[in-house]
């Protein structure tokens, strides 16, 4: 089977690298990256919807994020699993 050509829609550079899998869940892709921030972008046009940083490099995402009912839940190399509401993070 003859695959067609894939056209990139769209791309978004994150502060650091991307060592896991994204979540995408209503519209909205789910990435951390190993600088230590979390990312919400609009899946359709890549655009920020919104972000959270660590405050710290050195304390990277080290897990995908999982979305249930609503809440997006990540693990972090200081030890902890951070939830955040879907569209507006929950401050730690």
């Amino acid at each position: 089977m003859v695959v067609p050509p894939l056209i990139k829609i769209w791309n978004y550079t994150t502060g650091g690298s991307v060592n896991s899998s994204p979540a995408v869940s209503g519209g909205v892709v789910y990435v951390g990256s190993d600088a230590g921030d979390l990312y919400a972008l609009d899946a359709k046009t890549g655009a920020k919807v919104w972000s959270y940083s660590t405050g710290n490099m050195y304390n990277g995402w080290i897990s995908s994020p999982a979305v249930v009912d609503g809440i997006v839940c990540i693990g972090c190399v200081d030890l902890n699993v951070y939830a955040f509401k879907h569209w507006d993070p929950l401050l730690p």
